[in-house]
C-alpha cells in the first residue's frame, strides 16, 4: 500500500533556471570573459550552500569571489532576488498529480537538494503540510546519498515500499529504488498516467472468490 508520495522541487514541482543570476553575475564582474570561460555560475560549488554548512552571507561573498562581482551595498539583496527570479509557476501537471494523490489519501512530500534562501517555494497551497517538507541544509545530506532518503523515512515513519519517489533527474531515482522505493522520472507528459499506474497497481484487491453485495 503507499502511504507517501515525496517530490523533488526545482524542474519536477515548478521550473528553476540560475539564468537571471548568471545574467546579474556576468553584468557585474570585473571579467565576465574568465567568468564565461569557467561555465558562468553554473561552475560554482553550491553544495556547501545546500548542505547547511555556511550561511546566506557567506555563500554571497564566497559567490562573488567566483564571479569577481563588484561589491556594493546592495550585492547581497540583489543576488537574493535573482535566485528568487529563476523560480517559476508550479507545473499545473505536478499539481494535477498531488491532487489526485490527496485524493487517494496519499501524502505529498518534499525532499530536495535545496538553496536555503529559497525555502518555502516548493510548498504548493493545500498540498503539501511544511511538517512534510524536507531539505538537503536541514537534513546536512545530499541525493543521491542512501542517507538523506533513510532519514526522511525514519522521520515519516515509512518503510520504503510505502513511498513513491519522483524526481527529475535518474541517479536520484536510481539510488531510492535501490532502497525499495517506487521511483518515477520525472516527465511533464507522463507524470499524471505514471501516478495513476502506480497507485492502482498497489491498491487492495479482493480476495479470490469472495464476493461482495
Amino acid at each position: 500500500m503507499i502511504k507517501y508520495c515525496i517530490w523533488d522541487v526545482g524542474k519536477t514541482i515548478y521550473p528553476y533556471s540560475l539564468d537571471p543570476l548568471n545574467e546579474y553575475c556576468m553584468k557585474h564582474s570585473r571579467n565576465p570573459e574568465a567568468l564565461a570561460q569557467k561555465g558562468g555560475v553554473k561552475a560554482f560549488d553550491f553544495d556547501p550552500y545546500m548542505k547547511g554548512k555556511i550561511n546566506f552571507r557567506k555563500f554571497c561573498n564566497d559567490l562573488s569571489k567566483f564571479c569577481q562581482l563588484r561589491m556594493t551595498s546592495t550585492t547581497f539583496i540583489n543576488i537574493n532576488k535573482e535566485m528568487h527570479r529563476g523560480v517559476g509557476q508550479v507545473f499545473p501537471e505536478t499539481k494535477e498529480a498531488m491532487e489526485f494523490l490527496q485524493s487517494q489519501g496519499i501524502t505529498n512530500c518534499i525532499l530536495s537538494n535545496a538553496l536555503p534562501n529559497l525555502a518555502g517555494t516548493g510548498i504548493v497551497e493545500g498540498l503539501i503540510d511544511e511538517k512534510n517538507a524536507f531539505t538537503s541544509y536541514e537534513l546536512r545530506l545530499l541525493k543521491p546519498s542512501p542517507k538523506i532518503f533513510k532519514a526522511v523515512l525514519e522521520r515519516l515513519g515509512a518503510k520504503p515500499e510505502e513511498v513513491i519517489f519522483v524526481d527529475d533527474k535518474l541517479k536520484n531515482i536510481e539510488a531510492a529504488n535501490k532502497l525499495g522505493m517506487h521511483g518515477i522520472k520525472y516527465n511533464r507528459e507522463t507524470i499524471v498516467k505514471n501516478i495513476h499506474s502506480i497507485t492502482d497497481a498497489f491498491k487492495p484487491r479482493m480476495a479470490k472468490g469472495i464476493k461482495t453485495k
